[in-house]
């Protein structure tokens, strides 16, 4: 017999929130050398993901041409780079792409330079084993990874600078490559893709072409195994300008679930743009959608960066000190964008810009390899678990369920042994399970309350309060039990109340000043303003400051005169006023 008695239980949630676009200010890490190409994935197989930097060559031996790995920790926090040996050059680019060649499900690294192909194959045992060299011919530009020969296994291909063939290397059956050529156009460019771009389930070839009229050209793969012959597709740009673009991005552009391309035109404003080329029912249309972009759009990529199941476009502004974001709130427009402040960087390669999760809150973050450092914009969406959402419960009691001499199924968890600790957020990983007991018992069982439930690009994290059961008059004959989902558990610890405080150094100065707080400002409201004695604002401006981590802020007023200023500095935390005393250089 089973007698049950229930309690209603009211639960108010959050109201929806509508897609936003939203960084944390950058941060910078060091690479010791130039940073050429960026990849995130996770390396170790710990279940977080790490930032991958390929360097080129500044006469620092310990850093150039070197694979630098820097691991995300329990913290979620990147560790120092792990240096890896890469071979040199000093010719073309280093792109770099971070894919599982040889399907044991470790991610390894592709890599160009000069006139071959590199691979590190990630080692079971962690790190990468030696590198492994594939000659590609002459002035290796581009490369691209898909499934060019339809056997399931990722392929290589190639793009040769000022040559009229691309090289591919076909992946066989026991983890070597074919090398092989198929024609193209003379002057093939620095960007390539793949992807299927005729609907056809059969991966494609788009790549840049140099020569003129510059453009990009597609080639398809048919059902014999061979490929078409290139497409040739020419961006609209003003006159008189040359229409090559610099860069293509692919991904479904207007929610048809096809793959679409956009290539970005680098001139200054207002000549600026991005072409967006649509999928239709043949091939990729040769009618682009044109819209505006900011100076210099350089590098593109496309992802959804607000886990709203729409792609955004992303773009960095070589020498402007920009990031451009392209809302995909409705598909196929991409009409307005939001621009993000960066360091300074002259130009940025096509695999400069790298999209993924490195904190372990669902969302896309940015890293990007710049012209001598790294930057990282971590995601700042409302839909991130470290983002805390004002959420009121009414809880009024809870299910109250009495069973007697019955079979009874009831939901079980377990703790994992990781417990992440981020900012005051604790994320307890916990895997769902179905138990199936069977007993003759009294049971009094205190059912779960689920407090908050919120969808990231991960997948779903809910906050519970578990269950706790009582028992009586057992008699256990069996437990049978099945994993049904993985879930995390997230918990806002207390924060405690602590004075923000701040040190301004060096004063005097000669126009490099510091200003450290005593606890980290993740800020999404801040001004600067620098005065002269005689009360006229002189600055500062943003090339005037620049953010070393989310504590230190360092001010350089070298180009001014000597004499006294007033510091003003104004925060959603914190506002200040100090006097500065600029000595003579």
């Amino acid at each position: 017999m089973i007698h049950c008695i229930r309690i209603l239980l009211f639960l108010g949630l959050a109201a929806n929130l509508h897609a936003q676009i939203s960084f944390q200010p950058y941060q910078v890490i060091s690479s010791g050398s130039s940073p050429q190409s960026a990849a995130i994935a996770d390396f170790n197989q710990d279940g977080r993901n790490d930032l991958a930097v390929m360097t080129w060559f500044t006469s620092n031996p310990v850093a150039d041409y070197k694979l630098l790995i820097f691991y995300q920790n329990e913290q979620r926090l990147l560790d120092t780079a792990v240096v890896v040996p890469a071979p040199q050059n000093f010719q073309g680019n280093r792109s770099m792409i971070a894919r599982d060649l040889n399907g044991d499900l470790l991610p390894d690294i592709v890599f160009i330079y000069q006139d071959s192909v590199g691979i590190f194959y990630g080692a079971p045992s962690g790190g990468f084993l030696p590198v492994v060299s594939l000659y590609a011919g002459t002035s290796a530009s581009a490369h691209a990874i898909g499934d060019l020969n339809h056997d399931s296994r990722p392929d290589i291909a190639v793009a040769n600078e000022n040559e009229q063939f691309i090289t591919l290397f076909l992946g066989a059956t026991d983890n070597s490559f074919v090398r092989t050529q198929i024609p193209s156009m003379y002057g093939n460019g620095r960007d390539m893709e793949i992807a299927d771009f005729n609907g056809d389930e059969r991966d494609d070839l788009a790549f840049i072409s140099s020569t003129p009229p510059g453009g990009f050209n597609v080639i398809y793969q048919q059902e014999n195994g061979g490929f078409s012959a290139p497409v040739f597709f020419q961006p609209t740009v003003p006159n008189p300008f040359p229409s090559t673009p610099y860069s293509l991005g692919v991904g479904d552009l207007n929610g048809d679930q096809k793959m679409d391309l956009v290539s970005t035109s680098p001139w200054n404003l207002p000549y600026a743009n991005l072409n967006i080329w649509m999928q239709g029912d043949n091939g990729i249309s040769n009618q682009p959608i044109v819209r505006a972009a900011y100076d210099i759009p350089e590098p593109v990529e496309v992802a959804d960066m607000t886990c709203d199941g729409k792609n955004e476009i992303v773009v960095l502004n070589g020498g402007w000190l920009r990031m451009s974001v392209y809302n995909g709130d409705t598909p196929g427009f991409y009409d307005t964008y939001t621009v993000f402040e960066l360091p300074y960087s002259t130009h940025y390669s096509t695999t400069a810009l790298a999209l993924g999760d490195l904190n372990g809150d669902g969302m896309k973050d940015v890293a990007i390899a710049g012209q001598n450092q790294v930057s990282l914009l971590y995601n700042n969406g409302p839909k991130s678990v470290f983002q805390p959402i004002s959420v009121t419960n009414s809880l009024q009691d809870f299910i109250v369920t009495t069973e007697t001499d019955t079979i009874f199924t009831i939901p079980s968890t377990f703790i994992r042994t990781r417990v992440d600790t981020i900012d005051y957020v604790r994320l307890v990983y916990t895997d769902s399970l179905l138990a199936t007991q069977y007993w003759v018992q009294t049971l009094t069982h205190y059912d779960s309350v689920l407090l908050h439930q919120v969808t990231t690009c991960a997948g779903t994290q809910t906050d519970t309060l578990h269950a706790y059961y009582s028992f009586s008059e057992n008699s256990l004959s069996g437990i049978d039990t099945t994993l049904l989902a993985t879930q995390t558990d997230s918990f806002f610890l207390p924060r405690p109340v602590v004075p923000l405080t701040y040190e301004l150094f060096p004063n005097p100065n000669n126009g490099e000043v510091f200003l450290k707080f005593s606890n980290p400002l993740y800020l999404n409201y801040f001004d600067i303003d620098l005065f002269a004695a005689d009360g006229k604002r002189v600055g500062a401006d943003t090339y005037h400051y620049e953010w070393l981590n989310a504590r230190l802020l360092r001010l350089d007023f070298r180009n001014f005169s000597a004499g006294y200023y007033v510091l003003r500095f104004r925060s959603d935390k914190i506002s200040l006023t100090e006097k500065l005393i600029k000595a003579d250089n």
